[in-house]
């Protein structure tokens, strides 16, 4: 029911694989442009193309009226999906850490000798090679893209789920979703 749907979502997958596999920060920052285009057209597809079954129309149509509305479990996609989505293709903006190297504090309590006082070391380490690309603001800041990316895919394919069962009749009597 939801075919088109979720074979966009399976490129998805495939996109956040390709960014986790690149080195090279200009070729990891054009996965993640094509990854959010997908993030977000699954719920294009599933509307215009998927949606010209009825029962997948309605179903889906209800379900976008809870994501858009503020249900603390459809927040990654109003601010996730949606926003990332309208920032890098509208506006050619990135919400992510700019450089190669990202510096990260480690922060450790030392006890002095002296007195066993306990005191607050730190150092500076810059990671590379792909080990973490932050998010800089908002929604889920400090976390690791890819990480969040990984999240609304998981969140899709259960929506899409939801809309298989909605749309196959599996729902209540008064159009509200099974537990």
């Amino acid at each position: 029911m939801t075919t088109r749907a979720r074979l966009v979502l399976d490129d998805c997958r495939l996109a956040l694989q390709m960014l986790e596999d690149e080195t090279e920060l200009r070729r990891w920052r054009l996965h993640w442009v094509a990854a959010i285009a997908l993030i977000r057209a699954v719920g294009h597809v599933l509307d215009k193309v998927d949606g010209k079954d009825t029962s997948v129309k309605k179903a889906a149509r209800a379900a976008y009226a809870e994501w858009t509305g503020t249900a603390q479990e459809h927040e990654i996609f109003r601010e996730f999906i949606e926003r990332e989505r309208n920032t890098i293709l509208k506006e050619y903006e990135f919400n992510l850490h700019p450089d190669e190297a990202v510096e990260v504090v480690v922060s450790v309590p030392l006890k002095r000798v002296s007195d066993g006082k306990v005191l607050q070391g730190g150092a500076i380490f810059p990671l590379d090679g792909n080990v973490y690309r932050p998010l800089l603001d908002g929604f889920r800041e400090g976390d690791d893209a890819r990480d969040v990316l990984s999240e609304a895919i998981d969140w899709w394919d259960r929506e899409l789920s939801e809309i298989e069962r909605m749309a196959s009749g599996e729902y209540a009597s008064d159009g509200g979703r099974l537990a």
